[in-house]
């Protein structure tokens, strides 16, 4: 059996064929970045403590910390029937766990835990990148985590 012309084989997934809007992203997060992702559906996830981690924090702390470390850090909101968080991705943290974050509504997206990645999809949720990651370094977790300390 052949196949069709603009079947492509998809490096995360079993399946041949047309890569979905979601596949597309996955898999180009994997090339691009070298993250550890997944994709099913309409979502993509980054499986973090693989390099990544990430900072998911209320949209207000989030807009202090980007205002404090201006546009380079990757950073996405993601909106639920709740309100909208933001999410920076940053270096994966070895260290101790900061209560001090948890405290201020902060949640350190770490080791085996998934992020997802925009453009992923809930209902009528979209995440959507506020700064994307090309052209930016992921920083250090301490980066991020004093900024938002200093913020509160």
């Amino acid at each position: 059996m052949s196949l069709p012309r603009n079947a492509i084989r998809l490096g995360i997934g079993v399946r041949e064929g047309p890569q979905t809007e979601f596949e597309a992203a996955a898999q180009s997060y994997q090339d691009e970045y070298g993250w550890t992702v997944g994709v099913f559906r309409a979502g993509v996830w980054l499986v973090s403590g693989c390099g990544i981690d990430a900072l998911d924090m209320p949209k207000k702390l989030g807009e202090q910390v980007r205002t404090a470390l201006g546009d380079t850090v990757p950073l996405f909101e993601s909106p639920d029937d709740h309100g909208v968080r933001w999410v920076f991705l940053v270096l994966s943290h070895a260290g101790p766990p900061l209560p001090e974050i948890a405290e201020q509504g902060i949640d350190h997206v770490l080791a085996g835990r998934c992020v997802d990645l925009p453009p992923s999809q809930f209902g009528t949720h979209r995440l959507r990148w506020i700064t994307e990651p090309g052209g930016v370094q992921v920083p250090d977790f301490t980066t991020v985590a004093h900024a938002a300390l200093q913020e509160w």
